[in-house]
């Protein structure tokens, strides 16, 4: 049972092929740098029947013994060879110097020579320069896997430059008759064999996946052939594509060396391999830069276009000698003078990959050049033409009569020593353009915007600097800021209008979660429409959006607080790593400061909050009586605690008649709901029962016109009232209750609290507009006691939200009922918050007692 390959054990695979591959590359260079006892043959690698003789090395040995190009050497030391590879081991045995007996066939006659064999490294200039250009892809290729190992593309890189490296060092090496020849002619032919595979491979997934359209159902036209519409398929979706690129090149020269062997017809090996293998390489390569070229045919940024462009041109410069001559010329490949014509131009491969790395970031990989080396190096060529301008002077003075004047000496200085500094300086802004043209523009910008995020705290100027500041530092042609909507949490531009200029997101579209859960920068290019929802594509869709290339998210533990919309890069470059970096940490500071922003909104809305509660509770303070009216034979005492800063409770004496000690008008009211509304209609209602209660002295009366008025000044809020007009002439008092509970009376030696009878009418004052009421008149004794209340003493709740009660108030009532007044008012709070234990109450305790201390009148009893 077989199971697929992790990414991760993928990766390593390809990392030790790179470690194995660089072996057998060191193995061969040292191979050739090794001295050993030379010939001077060079013989081609795969012939049989005897060592055929390619070439000769100028004045070696076999040339000095009268060897030509063409002869083939049956036999060394009198012993016969079959191979080349029969070689190494016969001449191991003999040393530098030595006189070697060489059996030589030319032609139909066969005669001996003697070798005087030389020291001799195999490795020439040409070698070197091949060995160079191999070291130069590894290094390029091992760079950008390093940087971003998790790139398929980068992975497929990694292998073409191993190959390539192969390709150079083990294939286009001269034979050393030594071991080592073996392992690494293989390798180089294994390279052979795989590298257009993988030349084809990297340029149709790069710098995307390849998405062939040839045979699209069209709307109007006939459907395609299904031979096309299955080529299709094939192409765009079978893992078998790669399998096919990859067998061909062996399965063709296995076919290959079959059928000529079969024919018994002579194999034509260039550099160990068949010329129908070369001729499919180039046809790979051609392949690859028609896919690259359609890469850049198709690509829609400029900046992108760009970039391929200049890879495209580098590869086909360093690219297209080698398929000319592989196809058109490939036995110029037996001779290393004329192979350099079609080989020497592939540096431009890995010169134009380092090129765009360094300048356009490919593979998103950033290269920081110190500036102090770079500088360095220019100051170095800058010294150097100073000296070879130095040279050329001494060399005219020497001469010429004319330049070896004093005159033409200073003049020649001056004019090296003008155009020295001014060169140094074009060239240091050339290098700056090339290299360092944002790096310091982030860190100011990251800088002051981290100074603006502490200080500034307005919405309106935060907003400025995450748009207009941002995109001015980081060289935005534009950048928008998306925030929630109040309304619906939608996603828009705030204070634009949502459909015509900031189109809304919703919250919960697929767009917005994929930008959530991602929790990095995404690329808008990279989203496919139809995996989106219907809102989703209509926000991608609409104008505003178009030049958005990349949607960034500001959130704080997994809470969108809003997106950058990111337009293109002034430079119309392609948004790299660290672009995509520099926005991230952006955002991460626009999040510190929305947050920070809409706490200080909260905090100073809070702060006019109360502030303002504070001003109306001063006002209802000052609504309360500041002190007790006196009446003879009666005893008052009022007390009110409040739920809130603000209560809706209120108490209030009216003095009926203009004598102090006549009738007096109670008022005890609730207020339906609380804070600054509440204290508000607790002053009007306040007010409209004084009033009415001058007019008339009648309940029924004042509460049918206060309840008018209350309707028409706040609907949906109402008040709760009772009015007692105490006689204390008469020891009576008449009463209306609109929504109050009706007071308690304890009478002297009774032992027991009752409530006094209630009118049938007792709707609260405001809930209806026509209400009547109707009033009620107790008659008092000596020595009784009255409590007249708010709902908030009895419904007072305990910490499991059980209310006190009716009966609990009534003993507590009872049991403190002997107390003077103060004291009583304070014990019975003292019960309640007991009872209560610190649990936050939602409704104020209000309450007036009275007490009856003259003597009673001829009356008695209730009506």
């Amino acid at each position: 049972m077989t199971r697929d390959l992790s990414p991760a054990a993928l990766r390593r695979a390809v990392v030790w092929l790179g470690v194995a591959a660089c072996l057998l590359a060191g193995m061969s260079v040292v191979d050739m740098l090794l001295p050993r006892p030379y010939d001077g043959v060079v013989p081609e690698p795969y012939g049989r029947g005897g060592i055929v003789v390619r070439d000769l090395v100028p004045e070696g040995p076999a040339e000095k013994a009268g060897i030509r190009p063409g002869d083939v050497v049956l036999g060394i030391g009198n012993r016969m060879l079959n191979a080349p590879t029969d070689a190494p081991p016969e001449l191991r045995r003999h040393a530098v110097g030595e006189n070697v007996p060489y059996l030589v066939r030319r032609a139909s006659q066969v005669f001996e020579v003697e070798v005087v064999l030389s020291p001799h490294r195999a490795a020439s200039f040409g070698y070197f320069y091949f060995a160079l250009l191999g070291a130069a892809f590894f290094a390029l290729g091992v760079f950008v896997f390093v940087n971003r190992p998790e790139d398929p593309a980068a992975a497929v890189f990694y292998l073409l430059s191993v190959l390539f490296m192969l390709f150079f060092v083990c294939r286009f090496r001269p034979l050393s008759y030594y071991w080592v020849d073996y392992f690494v002619q293989m390798a180089g032919t294994l390279a052979l064999f795989l590298l257009p595979a993988v030349f084809l491979h990297f340029f149709l997934v790069f710098p995307s996946r390849k998405v062939f359209r040839f045979a699209d159902e069209r709307p109007g036209e006939p459907p395609p052939p299904r031979a096309l519409s299955a080529l299709q398929r094939f192409l765009n979706g079978s893992p078998l594509l790669f399998t096919v690129l990859y067998t061909l090149p062996p399965a063709v020269y296995l076919l290959q060396m079959a059928a000529l062997t079969r024919l018994g017809r002579p194999v034509r090996l260039v550099y160990g391999a068949p010329v129908l293998n070369w001729i499919l390489l180039a046809d790979y390569l051609v392949l690859g830069l028609l896919a690259l070229f359609h890469s850049w045919w198709t690509a829609r940024e400029k900046a992108q276009r760009r970039q391929i462009l200049v890879l495209f041109l580098g590869t086909l410069g360093g690219t297209l000698p080698f398929v000319v001559f592989a196809v058109s010329f490939p036995s110029i490949f037996r001779t290393e003078r004329y192979m350099a014509w079609g080989l020497v131009p592939m540096a431009l491969v890995p010169l134009t990959f380092g090129y765009a790395i360094v300048r356009f970031r490919l593979f998103d990989v950033r290269v920081i050049v110190r500036k102090s080396l770079v500088y360095g190096v220019l100051t170095a060529m800058v010294t150097g033409f100073y000296a070879l301008a130095v040279v050329a002077g001494s060399r005219l003075a020497a001469e010429s009569t004319f330049f070896s004047s004093p005159l033409f000496a200073f003049t020649f200085g001056l004019v090296v020593v003008l155009i020295v500094d001014p060169l140094r300086r074009r060239l240091q802004a050339f290098v700056d353009r090339i290299f360092f043209r944002d790096r310091t523009d982030f860190q100011q910008a990251l800088l002051e915007m981290s100074r603006a995020v502490v200080s500034q705290l307005e919405r309106d100027k935060l907003h400025d600097l995450l748009t207009t500041r941002t995109a001015e530092l980081l060289k935005l042609e534009r950048l928008e800021l998306l925030l929630p909507r109040p309304e619906d949490g939608a996603l828009a531009r705030p204070g634009a209008d949502a459909v015509a200029i900031a189109p809304a997101l919703p919250l919960g579209s697929a767009l917005a979660r994929l930008v959530v859960e991602r929790g990095v920068p995404v690329r808008l290019a990279e989203i496919d429409p139809w995996a989106l929802d219907e809102a989703s594509r209509r926000f991608l869709e609409l104008p505003t959006l178009r030049e958005t290339k990349v949607l960034v998210p500001i959130a704080t533990r997994g809470r969108l607080l809003g997106l950058m919309a990111v337009g293109p890069k002034k430079s119309e470059e392609e948004f790299g790593r660290e672009d995509l970096d520099h926005l991230v940490t952006m955002a991460n500071q626009g999040a510190l400061g929305l947050e920070a922003a809409a706490l200080h909104e909260q905090l100073t809305r809070r702060a006019e909050v109360e502030r303002d509660l504070e001003i109306a509770r001063d006002i209802q303070m000052s609504l309360f009586p500041r002190e007790l009216p006196r009446l003879p034979g009666i005893e008052l005492f009022g007390m009110s605690r409040p739920a809130r800063e603000v209560g809706g409770d209120f108490y209030d004496f009216i003095d009926v008649d203009a004598d102090p000690t006549g009738r007096l008008g109670l008022v005890v009211g609730d207020v339906s709901g609380k804070s600054v509304p509440a204290s508000l209609l607790m002053v009007a209602a306040r007010e409209i029962i004084y009033a009415r209660a001058i007019a008339d002295a009648d309940p029924a009366v004042i509460f049918r016109d206060a309840n008018r008025r209350i309707y028409a000044i706040k609907r949906r809020m109402f008040v709760s009232l009772s009015y007692f007009l105490i006689d204390p002439d008469a020891l009576t008092i008449q009463y209306a209750l609109a929504g109050q509970p009706a007071p308690l009376l304890l009478r002297e030696g009774a032992g027991e609290a009752v409530e006094i009878p209630v009118p049938g009418s007792r709707l609260p004052l405001g809930a209806f507009r026509e209400t009547t009421y109707d009033a009620r008149t107790l008659y008092l004794r000596r020595g009784d006691l009255l409590l007249f209340y708010t709902d908030g003493l009895n419904e007072a709740m305990s910490p499991q939200m059980s209310p006190y009660g009716d009966e609990r108030l009534k003993a507590s009532f009872v049991r403190h009922g002997g107390r003077p007044l103060p004291e009583l008012a304070e014990e019975l709070l003292e019960d309640v918050r007991q009872y209560t234990y610190g649990a936050e109450q939602y409704d104020d305790q209000t309450f007036v007692l009275l007490r009856v201390t003259g003597t009673k009148p001829q009356g008695t009893g209730v009506v």
